[in-house]
């Protein structure tokens, strides 16, 4: 049985009017604790674009409470999985889930009040949709999922798994710049320190600036790109960063995006400039009393100058000066992140059906697959990290 009084409706994404889209904006901006920019509108709609160009795999679902009011977004998505030429089964996911895009984030939209009672309707709106099996991200702090929300079914195969959890390094906010400031670890305060040291020592002419509005152009991404790209090919660290932009859609999305973003105070980017040349750069994203900081870029010549560090406390001065709550280091905790806090906000990964047993075995045939190639990846990616011989 679904939540009493919440109802689920599919709306199709090409014919959303202005009100709708407002009434979304509002829940988005109502978000507290950390918020996710990837609930927003235009990251929703511009990944669909991008990588869901069917619009009738597209899986909307908006969400409203007994009294009519919008209570929660559920972007989702049906996708065909298994090795190439051999389709295993078909899952409904979210929006940006399992793909590696700059979506990094997938959740459902909603706020603390609604979260038990609106994840419960799109479970059962999701659990028998058609599709083998349904996977929902959840934010720890709002929910867990329930038995219950399977169990009240007559259906051969009933069931839920938890497939994953995605931490991401959170920093609180609290008082003034230099009360956060201080509240630092020693190491990463010298980091910083001794990073403006050696760019002052230098004798270059360097400055910090924060790119919002109209100064977010088609320059500027391009800027972003070749950065991050050069960052990526660098082999002088003890961890990898792939180009997540090589990919020609992913990188569409953000050029379409990020100006758009940047006119609504939603993103903006933070260079590091010497003597008048762009020679580092971070991606930050604000929503809902949260700054995030999405990926980065770096002439590797500047590397000892802890570049991308210095971005980054500018990141979280500003946030500090906008009155947020918190700054999101983004999914995936490490040493460079753990030097600002530790601190994780963690959302899960659900996996669910009410179906027939043949569903039930497809997905069982699936999660096989999947763990060999999460093993493969995981030694891939600790080799690439590991000192080299």
């Amino acid at each position: 049985m679904a939540a009493t009084g919440y109802v689920v409706e599919r709306l199709d994404t090409g014919a959303l009017t202005e009100a709708q889209l407002g009434e979304w904006e509002g829940l988005h901006g109502r978000q507290s604790g950390v918020g996710n920019p990837f609930c927003a509108p235009d990251w929703v709609l511009e990944w669909y674009r991008s990588y869901v160009p069917d619009a009738s795999r597209r899986h909307l679902l908006w969400v409203r409470d007994p009294d009519g009011g919008l209570a929660g977004v559920a972007p989702m998505h049906e996708q065909v999985v298994g090795p190439r030429r051999l389709a295993v089964g078909r899952r409904l996911v979210p929006v940006g889930y399992g793909l590696g895009t700059a979506l990094e984030l997938p959740q459902v939209l909603t706020t603390d009040e609604h979260a038990r009672a609106v994840h419960h309707a799109v479970v059962a709106r999701t659990r028998d949709a058609g599709a083998d099996w349904a996977e929902l991200s959840v934010a720890r702090d709002q929910v867990w999922f329930e038995p219950g929300w399977v169990e009240d079914t007559t259906a051969q195969a009933p069931h839920y798994t938890h497939r994953a959890a995605r931490a991401c390094v959170v920093l609180p906010l609290a008082g003034t710049w230099d009360e956060v400031r201080g509240g630092l670890k020693r190491n990463l305060k010298e980091s910083l320190r001794r990073g403006r040291n050696r760019l002052t020592r230098s004798g270059r002419d360097w400055q910090v600036r924060t790119l919002e509005g109209a100064e977010v152009d088609g320059a500027a991404v391009q800027r972003f790109f070749a950065l991050h790209a050069a960052r990526a090919g660098f082999a002088g660290t003890s961890s990898s960063h792939p180009d997540a932009y090589a990919d020609p859609t992913g990188r569409a999305l953000l050029e379409r995006l990020l100006p758009r973003l940047a006119d609504t105070k939603a993103a903006s980017l933070v260079e590091l400039v010497v003597d008048g040349e762009v020679v580092a750069v971070q991606l930050a994203l604000h929503a809902a009393g949260t700054s995030y900081l999405h990926s980065s870029g770096l002439d590797p010549e500047y590397w000892q100058f802890s570049a991308v560090t210095l971005l980054q406390a500018e990141v979280v001065r500003s946030a500090v000066a906008r009155g947020d709550r918190v700054v999101n280091f983004s999914p995936g905790p490490n040493v460079a992140k753990m030097r600002w806090s530790e601190r994780v906000h963690v959302v899960d990964d659900f996996a669910y059906a009410t179906g027939t047993r043949a569903s039930g075995l497809r997905f069982l045939a699936f999660t096989q697959l999947a763990a060999a190639r999460q093993y493969r990846h995981a030694v891939a990616v600790a080799r690439s990290n590991s000192p080299r011989a």
